[in-house]
């Protein structure tokens, strides 16, 4: 009989971290495709109705320093639907909130080449499309010193740690994505050329080293910590539960432990996300 109890016991252990460990990974699924898309559409709001306002005034930054996080730019191309606030800084974590641009590289209109990072399949998928992006077709870009237009030049696929993929000609806008998902090695450059006047350059970036995380290889360096917590706390909750029930019932149990155990494990979902490469 104990022999028994004890195999019906480790039969529901079993069961029971077979179902966490579903529940971990389809939620993590259905919140990359689903949840993800939102949570920078939010960003995106937000960032466009303080934005805005500074385009207006003429006050959004032109030159450095620039705070990561900061809203530069607006970009928009009529072609493939696409309009974004363009914040400063390419990390894993600015990009969840749109297309970032690259630190030390030209702000768009000004002498120079500019390079702009976006994902291509989390987080709004924001440069999903500019694959489709042909030679002639335009690319308008509005910062502080007014719209500066650029006209597509051409399409290429890179390796990932291809540095040629940041080397544009003349007065040239770079649009950078991931290629296949967020494990591939391939990136998406599409070039295009200034054909409206150029504008003067604000303060040049001073010191600027650029890391891996920036070029959108890496995910975010502080991910991995917050993952762990965030799983130790849903794990420390999820154990929780059994003996809780005894004292206050399984009903009353799950009424209140359903919805910390969604908060914690949104949190989980989210920090697992941000460990991809920021232009997958």
């Amino acid at each position: 009989m104990k022999l028994l109890n004890e195999n019906t016991d480790v039969r529901l252990r079993v069961r029971w971290g077979a179902g966490i460990l579903l529940f971990l990974v389809v939620g993590s699924f259905i919140y990359s495709k689903v949840l993800t898309p939102m949570s920078e559409g939010r960003a995106q709001t937000l960032l466009e109705k303080d934005f805005v306002p500074a385009l207006l005034n003429g006050i959004a930054p032109v030159g450095y320093p620039i705070e990561s996080g900061t809203s530069v730019a607006l970009i928009e191309v009529k072609d493939i639907d696409l309009r974004r606030v363009v914040i400063e800084g390419t990390k894993a974590e600015e990009l969840a909130k749109g297309p970032g641009h690259l630190v030390g590289s030209a702000i768009p209109g000004q002498p120079g080449t500019s390079a702009i990072l976006g994902r291509s399949s989390t987080f709004g998928s924001a440069f999903d499309r500019i694959d489709e992006l042909k030679s002639g077709q335009e690319i308008v870009i509005t910062t502080a010193q007014g719209e500066h237009t650029y006209e597509v030049v051409d399409s290429t696929v890179r390796s990932a740690d291809d540095s040629a993929a940041f080397v544009g000609e003349r007065n040239m806008l770079l649009l950078i994505t991931g290629v296949g998902g967020s494990s591939s090695d391939k990136r998406l450059v599409v070039r295009a050329l200034l054909t409206s006047p150029v504008f003067p350059a604000g303060a040049p970036a001073v010191d600027v080293q650029t890391t891996i995380a920036e070029l959108g290889l890496e995910g975010s360096s502080h991910s991995p910590m917050q993952l762990a917590i965030w799983l130790f706390l849903l794990m420390f909750l999820l154990t929780s539960l059994a003996p809780i029930s005894q004292r206050i019932g399984t009903r009353v149990t799950w009424l209140l432990a359903v919805p910390l155990v969604l908060v914690v494990a949104t949190q989980v979902w989210h920090n697992a996300s941000l460990m991809y490469p920021g232009i997958g």
